[in-house]
């Protein structure tokens, strides 16, 4: 049998504490998604992501509600991802919106789509 060493207990602890933290931020990712759901629900069922993505103007700063938001190339979701976008990343909306919710932003990180019910 062999003995560990004070580092392998020490990476050990390391491992544990990267897993606890990887942990709380899918629970927290989880709780945004959820509430973000809810607000999406409460549109209604008269209201359309179009009529209420109308309020943005060209310029506009916004900001994603949940972490690693994905900034699509084009305004299809199975386009490739710019970038994963944090939820303190500044967004302006470039005016643009297409019919599935899809709308064009400027980023530190690039230009692309985003979905429009992500962000406030």
């Amino acid at each position: 049998m062999t003995a560990l060493t004070p580092a392998a207990h020490a990476g050990f602890a390391d491992t544990m504490r990267e897993l606890r933290g990887t942990l709380n931020q899918i629970t927290e990712t989880t709780k945004e998604l959820s509430g973000t759901a809810k607000e999406v629900s409460g549109f209604g069922s008269g209201a359309n992501s179009s009529n209420a993505n109308a309020s943005y103007t060209a310029g506009q700063r916004l900001y994603p509600k949940i972490n690693n938001l994905a900034l699509y190339q084009s305004p299809n979701k199975s386009s490739p991802v710019v970038s994963k976008l944090s939820k303190n990343t500044d967004v302006v909306f470039a005016g643009n919106m297409n019919k599935n919710g899809l709308i064009e932003v400027s980023t530190e990180y690039g230009n692309g789509w985003i979905e429009s019910h992500l962000v406030q």
